[in-house]
């Protein structure tokens, strides 16, 4: 139009376009393609001169502000951010699973997998793992701390969206599930650990955050969480992490808690049986947590 010398008036009266067409021009959004080749006919020109085909970038989803922490931390020379594979209590609750659930040279998989530790309990307790995690740090950290246990292994998995090949003996969640807020994010992620696990198998979701008090409504966005919880997850804040007095500022990641009964009934809309719910003691990682022993129906 400018190379013509047409002004967008003289292009709307000799096309006949409206106004609110002329707009979405304007603003790169979608218009009918009978107004594209009346363009393309007044202008003499082809689609390909008046229009590109460019692929929509996907954004990020909300947890993986998770990547984000992981590199803060190791940054600033941190080792290990989550829980460690000398957590006495971690070590005694997933030695006690593996044996009542006879789990030795079976093989589990472990979802939001972190630095490994986790597998390298398992490794120890002769089971065949299984890690994957979205955070590339973490993953990649998991990697090497794994990389003395030929029975173990870890890969990148966007969670909620994509799905393991499976089935697997059972399946291990630390502290995982509570970084999920959107109702529709919790179920599919749920139904995701349902479906890589064989008939009965067991799945173990180990300091959840939980509250008797937490939000029962309904989440559909991140956006709504934020209004609803009034947290603010753009501003870095000085914390304290892992086991040293390192103190990195790391913006606040999400995490939603939940009461008994909201765990128990997410539990059940997924295909999972409760087996026991167990509200835990406080402890450096998760304040106020449950550990929720389930098993496929």
């Amino acid at each position: 139009m400018i190379d013509r010398r047409i002004e967008k008036g003289q292009l709307r009266n000799a096309v006949g376009i409206s106004y609110n067409t002329m707009v979405k021009l304007e603003k790169n959004e979608n218009v009918a393609l009978s107004v594209l080749l009346s363009i393309c006919e007044y202008l003499r020109c082809d689609f390909g001169d008046i229009i590109e085909a460019v692929p929509e970038e996907k954004s990020s989803p909300y947890y993986m502000a998770y990547e984000n922490r992981y590199q803060k931390v190791f940054a600033a020379g941190e080792a290990c951010w989550g829980h460690s594979p000398s957590d006495d209590a971690l070590i005694q609750a997933l030695s006690h699973w593996v044996a009542d659930n006879q789990l030795k040279g079976k093989k589990i998989i472990e979802y939001a997998c972190g630095e490994g530790s986790c597998g390298i309990i398992l490794s120890k307790l002769s089971c065949i793992y299984h890690g994957v995690d979205i955070a590339p740090s973490a993953v990649e950290r998991a990697s090497l701390a794994l990389a003395g246990f030929p029975s173990a292994s870890v890969s990148r998995l966007d969670m909620v969206n994509e799905c393991v090949n499976g089935p697997y003996d059972a399946a291990l969640d630390i502290m995982g599930f509570h970084m999920l807020v959107t109702d529709d994010d919790r179920h599919k992620y749920l139904v995701n650990v349902n479906g890589s696990l064989k008939s009965g198998a067991p799945a173990l979701f180990f300091r959840e955050s939980y509250r008797n008090d937490a939000y029962s409504g309904p989440v559909a966005s991140f956006d709504e969480w934020k209004r609803i919880s009034g947290l603010d997850y753009e501003i870095p804040e000085p914390r304290k992490v892992g086991q040293s007095d390192i103190v990195v500022n790391i913006p606040l990641v999400p995490a939603r808690a939940k009461n008994k009964a909201d765990y128990i009934a997410e539990m059940e809309a997924a295909d999972f049986v409760v087996d026991e719910f167990i509200e835990m003691d406080i402890n450096m990682h998760c304040s106020c947590s449950a550990s929720i022993y389930v098993h496929k129906k």
